[in-house]
Protein backbone atom coordinates (compact mmCIF):
# COMPACT_ATOMS: atom_id res chain seq x y z
CA UNK A 1 0.00 0.00 0.00
CA UNK A 2 1.04 4.08 0.12
CA UNK A 3 3.47 5.02 2.68
CA UNK A 4 4.18 8.26 4.27
CA UNK A 5 6.34 9.44 6.87
CA UNK A 6 5.58 11.58 9.86
CA UNK A 7 8.79 12.34 12.04
CA UNK A 8 10.84 9.59 12.47
CA UNK A 9 8.43 6.83 11.73
CA UNK A 10 6.59 5.45 8.60
CA UNK A 11 3.57 4.01 8.10
CA UNK A 12 2.65 1.64 5.58
CA UNK A 13 -1.15 1.54 4.68
CA UNK A 14 -2.23 -2.41 3.99
CA UNK A 15 -4.67 -2.66 1.53
CA UNK A 16 -5.97 -6.26 1.41
CA UNK A 17 -9.60 -5.75 0.75
CA UNK A 18 -10.84 -2.95 -1.44
CA UNK A 19 -14.64 -3.96 -0.41
CA UNK A 20 -13.47 -3.53 3.22
CA UNK A 21 -13.27 -0.09 4.26
CA UNK A 22 -11.78 -1.10 7.86
CA UNK A 23 -8.95 -3.31 6.42
CA UNK A 24 -7.60 -0.19 4.15
CA UNK A 25 -7.97 1.59 7.89
CA UNK A 26 -5.12 -0.68 9.46
CA UNK A 27 -1.91 0.76 9.89
CA UNK A 28 1.25 -0.80 10.66
CA UNK A 29 4.18 1.55 11.78
CA UNK A 30 7.45 -0.68 10.85
CA UNK A 31 9.89 1.50 12.71
CA UNK A 32 8.50 1.11 15.92
CA UNK A 33 10.78 1.08 18.81
CA UNK A 34 9.82 -1.15 21.94
CA UNK A 35 7.00 -0.73 23.55
CA UNK A 36 6.38 -0.50 26.91
CA UNK A 37 4.44 -3.46 27.82
CA UNK A 38 2.70 -3.88 31.73
CA UNK A 39 2.09 -7.26 31.46
CA UNK A 40 3.57 -10.53 29.60
CA UNK A 41 1.27 -13.78 29.57
CA UNK A 42 3.38 -16.77 28.22
CA UNK A 43 0.77 -19.41 26.55
CA UNK A 44 0.87 -22.41 29.32
CA UNK A 45 1.92 -25.69 27.70
CA UNK A 46 -1.17 -27.30 26.38
CA UNK A 47 -0.98 -30.77 28.57
CA UNK A 48 -0.70 -28.25 31.57
CA UNK A 49 -3.63 -26.27 30.66
CA UNK A 50 -6.03 -27.95 32.95
CA UNK A 51 -4.95 -30.06 35.91
CA UNK A 52 -7.24 -32.99 37.68
CA UNK A 53 -9.14 -32.18 40.07
CA UNK A 54 -7.15 -33.75 42.86
CA UNK A 55 -4.39 -31.64 42.29
CA UNK A 56 -5.83 -28.51 42.89
CA UNK A 57 -5.58 -27.66 46.34
CA UNK A 58 -5.53 -23.58 45.63
CA UNK A 59 -9.00 -22.39 44.99
CA UNK A 60 -7.40 -19.35 43.16
CA UNK A 61 -6.81 -21.58 40.37
CA UNK A 62 -9.85 -23.61 40.37
CA UNK A 63 -11.67 -20.00 39.86
CA UNK A 64 -9.71 -19.27 36.79
CA UNK A 65 -9.54 -22.68 35.33
CA UNK A 66 -13.74 -22.24 35.22
CA UNK A 67 -13.35 -18.77 33.51
CA UNK A 68 -11.42 -20.59 31.03
CA UNK A 69 -13.83 -23.30 30.58
CA UNK A 70 -16.61 -20.54 30.32
CA UNK A 71 -15.17 -18.31 27.87
CA UNK A 72 -14.50 -21.47 25.90
CA UNK A 73 -17.99 -22.56 26.31
CA UNK A 74 -19.15 -18.96 25.68
CA UNK A 75 -17.14 -18.57 22.55
CA UNK A 76 -18.03 -22.37 21.20
CA UNK A 77 -21.69 -21.56 21.26
CA UNK A 78 -21.29 -18.07 19.49
CA UNK A 79 -19.30 -19.76 16.41
CA UNK A 80 -20.79 -23.28 16.13
CA UNK A 81 -19.47 -24.97 13.72
CA UNK A 82 -18.87 -22.02 11.23
CA UNK A 83 -15.91 -22.82 8.95
CA UNK A 84 -16.30 -19.51 6.46
CA UNK A 85 -13.37 -18.02 7.86
CA UNK A 86 -14.25 -14.91 7.41
CA UNK A 87 -17.80 -14.77 9.10
CA UNK A 88 -16.10 -16.71 11.70
CA UNK A 89 -13.57 -13.93 12.22
CA UNK A 90 -16.01 -11.49 12.39
CA UNK A 91 -18.18 -13.52 15.24
CA UNK A 92 -14.48 -14.21 17.38
CA UNK A 93 -14.14 -10.01 17.24
CA UNK A 94 -17.73 -9.22 18.31
CA UNK A 95 -17.62 -12.18 21.07
CA UNK A 96 -14.93 -10.80 22.31
CA UNK A 97 -16.68 -7.24 22.25
CA UNK A 98 -19.40 -8.76 24.41
CA UNK A 99 -16.40 -10.25 27.06
CA UNK A 100 -14.19 -7.23 27.05
CA UNK A 101 -14.41 -3.29 27.45
CA UNK A 102 -12.33 -2.97 24.34
CA UNK A 103 -13.59 0.01 21.67
CA UNK A 104 -11.65 -1.94 18.39
CA UNK A 105 -10.20 -5.35 17.41
CA UNK A 106 -8.15 -6.72 14.64
CA UNK A 107 -7.23 -10.41 13.47
CA UNK A 108 -4.24 -10.58 11.66
CA UNK A 109 -3.41 -14.05 10.29
CA UNK A 110 -0.31 -15.58 9.37
CA UNK A 111 0.80 -15.50 5.36
CA UNK A 112 4.11 -16.89 4.23
CA UNK A 113 5.10 -15.86 8.28
CA UNK A 114 4.03 -12.40 8.23
CA UNK A 115 0.96 -11.41 9.80
CA UNK A 116 -1.44 -9.98 7.70
CA UNK A 117 -4.60 -7.94 8.67
CA UNK A 118 -8.17 -10.07 7.64
CA UNK A 119 -10.83 -8.64 10.00
CA UNK A 120 -11.03 -4.87 11.74
CA UNK A 121 -13.93 -3.57 13.51
CA UNK A 122 -15.21 -1.13 15.42
CA UNK A 123 -17.65 -1.67 18.95
CA UNK A 124 -20.04 0.82 17.46
CA UNK A 125 -19.23 0.89 13.85
CA UNK A 126 -17.44 3.54 13.16
CA UNK A 127 -14.94 3.89 9.95
CA UNK A 128 -11.76 4.60 12.34
CA UNK A 129 -8.11 4.49 11.73
CA UNK A 130 -6.46 1.41 13.46
CA UNK A 131 -2.67 1.60 14.43
CA UNK A 132 -0.21 -1.46 15.47
CA UNK A 133 3.12 -1.28 16.71
CA UNK A 134 5.23 -3.38 15.09
CA UNK A 135 7.58 -3.98 18.33
CA UNK A 136 3.81 -5.38 19.98
CA UNK A 137 3.82 -7.77 16.86
CA UNK A 138 7.00 -8.66 17.00
CA UNK A 139 6.63 -9.44 20.98
CA UNK A 140 3.80 -11.59 20.20
CA UNK A 141 5.67 -13.40 17.87
CA UNK A 142 8.98 -14.22 18.52
CA UNK A 143 7.79 -15.20 22.37
CA UNK A 144 4.30 -15.91 21.43
CA UNK A 145 2.87 -14.24 24.77
CA UNK A 146 0.08 -12.12 25.38
CA UNK A 147 0.97 -8.67 25.91
CA UNK A 148 -0.58 -5.76 27.84
CA UNK A 149 0.24 -2.50 27.07
CA UNK A 150 0.23 1.27 28.49
CA UNK A 151 0.18 4.16 27.25
CA UNK A 152 3.28 5.70 25.45
CA UNK A 153 3.95 8.50 27.07
CA UNK A 154 4.67 6.83 30.39
CA UNK A 155 7.90 5.99 29.64
CA UNK A 156 11.02 6.57 28.08
CA UNK A 157 11.40 3.96 25.79
CA UNK A 158 8.29 4.69 23.63
CA UNK A 159 9.66 8.05 22.64
CA UNK A 160 10.02 7.24 19.23
CA UNK A 161 6.86 4.64 18.90
CA UNK A 162 4.73 7.56 16.99
CA UNK A 163 2.54 4.30 15.97
CA UNK A 164 1.14 4.31 19.04
CA UNK A 165 1.41 8.32 20.21
CA UNK A 166 -0.27 9.89 17.62
CA UNK A 167 -3.57 8.40 18.07
CA UNK A 168 -4.08 8.67 21.37
CA UNK A 169 -4.19 5.08 22.40
CA UNK A 170 -4.23 4.22 26.34
CA UNK A 171 -4.05 0.33 26.26
CA UNK A 172 -3.71 -2.40 24.40
CA UNK A 173 -4.26 -6.18 24.17
CA UNK A 174 -2.25 -7.86 21.51
CA UNK A 175 -2.42 -12.17 22.01
CA UNK A 176 -0.94 -15.00 19.27
CA UNK A 177 -3.88 -17.10 18.24
CA UNK A 178 -1.61 -20.48 19.04
CA UNK A 179 -2.86 -24.20 17.97
CA UNK A 180 -0.18 -26.59 19.01
CA UNK A 181 2.51 -24.25 19.35
CA UNK A 182 2.16 -22.98 15.95
CA UNK A 183 1.00 -19.16 15.33
CA UNK A 184 -1.64 -19.01 13.39
CA UNK A 185 -2.12 -15.33 13.86
CA UNK A 186 -2.15 -12.92 15.93
CA UNK A 187 -5.22 -10.96 17.53
CA UNK A 188 -5.46 -7.35 19.25
CA UNK A 189 -7.94 -5.01 20.92
CA UNK A 190 -7.43 -1.47 21.83
CA UNK A 191 -9.44 0.72 24.09
CA UNK A 192 -9.36 4.73 23.87
CA UNK A 193 -11.21 5.63 27.33
CA UNK A 194 -8.44 5.73 29.75
CA UNK A 195 -4.70 5.01 30.53
CA UNK A 196 -4.76 1.23 31.72
CA UNK A 197 -8.32 0.31 30.69
CA UNK A 198 -7.17 -3.33 30.89
CA UNK A 199 -6.32 -5.31 34.03
CA UNK A 200 -4.43 -8.79 34.29
CA UNK A 201 -7.73 -10.74 34.39
CA UNK A 202 -8.71 -8.64 31.27
CA UNK A 203 -5.42 -9.57 29.06
CA UNK A 204 -6.36 -13.98 30.87
CA UNK A 205 -9.75 -13.46 29.62
CA UNK A 206 -8.72 -12.50 26.33
CA UNK A 207 -5.95 -15.38 26.09
CA UNK A 208 -8.32 -17.76 26.56
CA UNK A 209 -10.73 -16.29 23.65
CA UNK A 210 -7.44 -16.25 21.54
CA UNK A 211 -6.79 -20.57 22.64
CA UNK A 212 -10.43 -21.07 21.58
CA UNK A 213 -10.40 -19.29 18.85
CA UNK A 214 -7.16 -20.58 17.65
CA UNK A 215 -8.84 -24.23 17.54
CA UNK A 216 -12.29 -22.75 15.17
CA UNK A 217 -9.71 -20.92 12.73
CA UNK A 218 -8.12 -24.08 12.54
CA UNK A 219 -10.76 -26.57 11.66
CA UNK A 220 -11.99 -23.78 9.66
CA UNK A 221 -8.58 -23.99 7.45
CA UNK A 222 -8.91 -27.84 7.86
CA UNK A 223 -12.02 -27.72 6.09
CA UNK A 224 -11.77 -25.93 3.60
CA UNK A 225 -8.33 -27.79 2.41
CA UNK A 226 -10.40 -31.23 2.88
CA UNK A 227 -13.08 -29.61 0.56
CA UNK A 228 -10.26 -28.50 -2.11
CA UNK A 229 -8.98 -31.95 -1.45
CA UNK A 230 -11.91 -33.66 -2.47
CA UNK A 231 -12.75 -31.31 -5.13
CA UNK A 232 -9.29 -32.18 -6.72
CA UNK A 233 -9.57 -35.73 -5.74
CA UNK A 234 -12.92 -35.98 -8.00
CA UNK A 235 -11.70 -34.15 -10.68
CA UNK A 236 -8.56 -36.51 -11.38
CA UNK A 237 -9.84 -40.31 -9.83
CA UNK A 238 -11.37 -40.79 -13.19
CA UNK A 239 -8.44 -40.67 -15.02
CA UNK A 240 -5.39 -41.46 -12.79
CA UNK A 241 -4.61 -44.07 -10.77
CA UNK A 242 -5.26 -44.12 -7.31
CA UNK A 243 -1.64 -43.50 -6.25
CA UNK A 244 -1.02 -40.84 -8.60
CA UNK A 245 -4.90 -39.03 -7.13
CA UNK A 246 -2.64 -38.81 -4.06
CA UNK A 247 0.18 -36.81 -5.39
CA UNK A 248 -1.64 -34.67 -7.01
CA UNK A 249 -3.47 -33.71 -4.09
CA UNK A 250 -0.59 -33.46 -1.79
CA UNK A 251 1.41 -31.43 -3.90
CA UNK A 252 3.99 -33.71 -5.48
CA UNK A 253 2.48 -33.73 -8.71
CA UNK A 254 1.79 -30.73 -10.55
CA UNK A 255 -0.23 -31.21 -14.20
CA UNK A 256 0.95 -28.65 -16.56
CA UNK A 257 -1.94 -26.77 -18.61
CA UNK A 258 -0.20 -26.05 -21.69
CA UNK A 259 1.29 -30.15 -21.38
CA UNK A 260 4.53 -31.17 -21.96
CA UNK A 261 6.37 -33.34 -24.90
CA UNK A 262 7.03 -36.99 -23.76
CA UNK A 263 6.89 -40.32 -25.00
CA UNK A 264 4.09 -42.45 -24.31
CA UNK A 265 2.62 -45.72 -24.88
CA UNK A 266 -1.32 -45.69 -26.06
CA UNK A 267 -3.40 -48.61 -25.39
CA UNK A 268 -7.18 -48.40 -27.23
CA UNK A 269 -10.14 -51.20 -26.58
CA UNK A 270 -13.52 -51.51 -28.50
CA UNK A 271 -16.14 -53.67 -27.83
CA UNK A 272 -16.40 -56.25 -31.19
CA UNK A 273 -19.85 -55.12 -33.12
CA UNK A 274 -21.00 -52.71 -30.98
CA UNK A 275 -23.12 -50.81 -33.25
CA UNK A 276 -25.42 -53.91 -34.10
CA UNK A 277 -25.65 -54.74 -30.92
CA UNK A 278 -26.52 -50.89 -29.89
CA UNK A 279 -29.75 -51.13 -32.67
CA UNK A 280 -30.80 -54.44 -30.87
CA UNK A 281 -31.44 -53.80 -27.61
CA UNK A 282 -32.96 -51.11 -25.29
CA UNK A 283 -30.95 -48.13 -24.19
CA UNK A 284 -30.88 -48.75 -20.41
CA UNK A 285 -29.41 -51.93 -21.25
CA UNK A 286 -26.57 -50.27 -23.19
CA UNK A 287 -25.76 -48.17 -20.75
CA UNK A 288 -25.94 -50.75 -17.89
CA UNK A 289 -24.08 -52.91 -19.65
CA UNK A 290 -21.63 -49.97 -20.89
CA UNK A 291 -20.98 -48.80 -16.77
CA UNK A 292 -20.03 -52.10 -15.84
CA UNK A 293 -17.78 -52.93 -18.69
CA UNK A 294 -15.68 -49.69 -18.08
CA UNK A 295 -16.02 -49.85 -14.43
CA UNK A 296 -13.99 -53.19 -14.35
CA UNK A 297 -11.57 -52.16 -17.53
CA UNK A 298 -10.56 -49.22 -15.76
CA UNK A 299 -9.77 -51.05 -12.30
CA UNK A 300 -7.71 -53.16 -14.53
CA UNK A 301 -6.27 -49.72 -16.01
CA UNK A 302 -5.53 -48.53 -12.81
CA UNK A 303 -3.59 -51.66 -11.29
CA UNK A 304 -1.11 -50.84 -14.33
CA UNK A 305 -0.84 -47.42 -13.37
CA UNK A 306 -2.07 -46.16 -16.80
CA UNK A 307 -3.90 -42.86 -17.10
CA UNK A 308 -7.61 -42.63 -18.90
CA UNK A 309 -7.48 -40.68 -21.38
CA UNK A 310 -10.72 -41.08 -22.78
CA UNK A 311 -14.27 -42.90 -23.45
CA UNK A 312 -14.94 -42.51 -27.22
CA UNK A 313 -18.58 -44.61 -27.20
CA UNK A 314 -17.48 -48.01 -26.62
CA UNK A 315 -14.21 -47.24 -26.83
CA UNK A 316 -11.39 -46.83 -24.26
CA UNK A 317 -8.53 -44.55 -24.77
CA UNK A 318 -5.36 -45.02 -22.50
CA UNK A 319 -1.86 -43.87 -21.63
CA UNK A 320 1.42 -44.84 -19.88
CA UNK A 321 3.49 -42.67 -19.66
CA UNK A 322 2.08 -39.79 -19.00
CA UNK A 323 1.01 -37.34 -17.47
CA UNK A 324 4.22 -38.83 -15.64
CA UNK A 325 7.12 -41.00 -17.54
CA UNK A 326 6.81 -44.67 -16.58
CA UNK A 327 9.90 -46.95 -17.38
CA UNK A 328 8.99 -50.09 -19.22
CA UNK A 329 5.53 -47.97 -20.06
CA UNK A 330 5.04 -50.47 -23.72
CA UNK A 331 5.32 -53.19 -20.99
CA UNK A 332 3.03 -52.38 -19.13
CA UNK A 333 1.00 -51.30 -21.27
CA UNK A 334 0.46 -54.90 -23.15
CA UNK A 335 0.26 -56.62 -19.42
CA UNK A 336 -2.89 -54.57 -18.82
CA UNK A 337 -3.93 -55.72 -22.09
CA UNK A 338 -3.87 -59.29 -21.32
CA UNK A 339 -5.37 -58.87 -17.80
CA UNK A 340 -8.12 -56.91 -19.60
CA UNK A 341 -8.52 -60.42 -21.56
CA UNK A 342 -8.93 -61.92 -18.22
CA UNK A 343 -10.88 -59.86 -16.38
CA UNK A 344 -13.08 -59.60 -19.19
CA UNK A 345 -13.17 -63.91 -19.33
CA UNK A 346 -14.75 -63.41 -16.03
CA UNK A 347 -16.97 -61.24 -16.61
CA UNK A 348 -18.25 -63.29 -19.78
CA UNK A 349 -19.20 -66.36 -17.17
CA UNK A 350 -21.15 -64.56 -15.25
CA UNK A 351 -22.77 -62.92 -18.20
CA UNK A 352 -23.37 -66.32 -19.65
CA UNK A 353 -24.59 -67.87 -15.97
CA UNK A 354 -27.39 -65.23 -16.04
CA UNK A 355 -28.68 -66.06 -19.61
CA UNK A 356 -27.09 -63.26 -21.60
CA UNK A 357 -24.29 -63.05 -24.22
CA UNK A 358 -20.77 -62.92 -24.06
CA UNK A 359 -18.91 -59.69 -24.74
CA UNK A 360 -16.11 -59.41 -27.21
CA UNK A 361 -12.83 -57.19 -27.19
Amino acid sequence: GDEITLGSTTIRYVDLDPSDSMLQKVTISPSATETLIRQRLKAPPTSHEFQPERDIFDSEVLRRDYEKLRLAHELGRSIGLEVNLDVLLEKIIMKAFELIPADRGVILLMEDGVPMPRIAKTRHGKNEQIVLSTSILNEVMQNKAAVLSSDATMDSRFSSAQSVIMQGIRSTMTVPLLHHDVLLGIMHLDSMIATNAFVEKDLQIFASIASQAAVAIHNSNLARQIEQDAKTRVQFQRLLSPNLVDQVVKGKLQLEKGGALSEVTMLFSDIRGFTSMSESRAPQEIVRLLNEYFELMVDVLFKYEGTLDKFVGDEIVALFGAPVSMPKAELKAVQCALDMMKAMSEFNRLRVSEGQEEIRV
